[in-house]
């Protein structure tokens, strides 16, 4: 299978102790700005002001405080005034990969900035601080402490599979964009059972998981569903997907995400690879379809005129522009 992968051939691993450039730049998604910052949406509030997955039936409302653009960093003055929010179902978790809580509980120590037996608590943008017995988020305010719906305070790690391949004609020809006369990428994309966002496949790094592993577990979780194939096909296929994940790929991004769900506690921070077959020879020739975790899973063009959950337009751009693809 080597010699089907992409022409770079960067083979996956997990360095952490090779840091990212430091400089985050500041956060939107996970803030409440205080202005109608969307002027797609008829709305006089912050499109993020509402914390992600409250206001329901099972949760009750929760409004991040307004950090204004300028009042991101730490290290600007601030009459700052966060609201507490970790969600129940967090709080009463019996997990093991669920913490307690330091600040409540002075009997519990976590090895901050350190690989925690199989958790690791390294962040990719180096040391972070720890105020109050807690981390404190290395971009800057939210708007709320504690951990929202995260398992975690401090990096929660993720992994996020970028799988394209080059948008076809009846030919077989590549398809090109009629504006910018660059080829059409088309990547494997969800929608996600819990905001209904469109987003890249992807998930949490379970405690002594590879992030190759991961890469693959939320593949196939979420958009790999066989409805219609037998099971000898069905084991051809992901022994096939096992072998491109773990022999190749483009290692796109790792660090901090942009995610509604970061406080001033705790943050995503994520780990994304593309998977690209240009040849149509493996990996394109899947017809995905919504697995356990995403209501529906489907090939779709790659361009910029596609909102994206968190992060995932920043990642995707990377990708086009790696490929020399339309964006």
């Amino acid at each position: 299978m080597g010699q089907v992968l992409s022409r770079f051939n960067i083979h996956l691993h997990t360095r952490m102790n090779q840091y990212e450039n430091n400089l985050i730049p500041i956060h939107y998604k996970c803030r409440n700005c205080g202005i109608p910052c969307d002027k797609s949406k008829s709305t006089t509030t912050c499109v993020n002001a509402k914390y992600t997955r409250t206001g329901t039936k099972e949760q009750p409302l929760v409004n991040r405080t307004v950090v204004p653009d300028n009042k991101v960093r730490w290290s600007t003055s601030y009459d700052y005034h966060p609201v507490e929010f970790t969600s129940e179902k967090v709080k009463s978790s019996t997990k093991e990969y669920v913490d307690r809580d330091p600040r409540f509980d002075l009997s519990v120590t976590i090895p901050w900035n350190q690989d925690d037996r199989g958790c690791d608590r390294r962040s990719y943008h180096g040391m972070y601080k720890i105020v109050g017995r807690v981390p404190q988020n290395p971009c800057g305010r939210t708007g709320i402490t504690g951990r929202g719906h995260l398992g975690h305070f401090g990096p929660n790690h993720a992994a996020d599979p970028i799988v394209t391949r080059w948008k076809r004609d009846a030919n077989n020809q590549i398809v090109m964009h009629p504006t910018t006369q660059k080829p059409i990428l088309q990547f494997v994309c969800i929608l996600r059972k819990d905001t209904r966002e469109y987003a890249i496949p992807g998930g949490m790094v379970e405690k002594k998981e590879k992030v190759t592993d991961t890469l693959q577990r939320e593949f196939h979780e979420e958009t790999l569903n066989f409805p219609d194939m037998n099971e000898r096909d069905k084991q051809r296929l992901l022994a096939t997907i096992k072998d491109v994940f773990e022999n190749g790929g483009i290692r796109i991004y790792c660090g901090y995400v942009d995610d509604p769900r970061n406080t001033d506690n705790s943050w995503m921070e994520t780990t994304a690879y593309n998977f690209h077959d240009g040849s149509n020879e493996h990996l394109a020739l899947i017809n995905v379809h919504g697995g356990s975790d995403a209501l529906s899973a489907f090939w779709h063009d790659l361009g910029s005129e596609t909102p994206l959950y968190a992060s995932h337009a920043e990642f995707l751009k990377k990708v086009a522009d790696i490929h020399l693809a339309h964006w």
